[in-house]
């Protein structure tokens, strides 16, 4: 009995170690960018926008890149990288930014991490966190993945809900 019992707390515990394991669901071919930032800004208290540059408007360049990552206005070689970006800014002084990059290829999504990251510090190093309160707690609570070609950062209320959100558009 004994042997029985143990053998089925095995497999149980094997069972519960399986379902815990994370699954290797990807995005659908026909999921992009803008679609990834709708859905993490439909569960969070999104303010009025500032910039929102969609590839659906062509409405981003090298150089608006580089303004947007480091606050210079020089050309950017990341933008040669990209295939596909959504990026949403708050306006006011609400510190709230949610931004998808897919890169053209494997290779190049440490290239467009290295980019979120010089926008993560030219945000910290801006003056928005004088004026708005939860500045600090938003920059440490940020989130910075890749996902696959896709670099997501998310700069919200509750990135929790956001991540949630754009998980349910993968496939499993």
């Amino acid at each position: 009995m004994k042997k029985s019992i143990s053998f089925l707390s095995l497999i149980i515990a094997f069972l519960l170690l399986l379902c815990g394991c994370k699954s290797n669901a990807q995005f659908p071919s026909t999921v992009g960018c803008e679609d990834i930032l709708n859905a993490a800004i439909s569960v969070t208290n999104a303010p009025e926008f500032e910039h929102e540059y969609l590839k659906s408007k062509n409405n981003l360049d090298s150089f608006s890149l580089s303004l947007w990552s480091d606050g210079l206005f020089t050309e950017s070689d990341e933008f040669a990288l990209l295939d596909d970006y959504a990026i949403y800014v708050s306006a006011g002084t609400t510190t709230y930014e949610v931004a998808v990059l897919k890169a053209k290829s494997d290779d190049d999504t440490e290239k467009l991490l290295s980019l979120i990251e010089k926008r993560k510090l030219t945000i910290s190093q801006g003056d928005k966190g004088m004026y708005d309160p939860d500045f600090q707690m938003r920059m440490d609570n940020s989130v910075l993945k890749v996902d696959g070609r896709f670099v997501i950062f998310l700069l919200t209320d509750n990135n929790d809900d956001a991540v949630a959100a754009v998980e349910e558009l993968k496939v499993k």
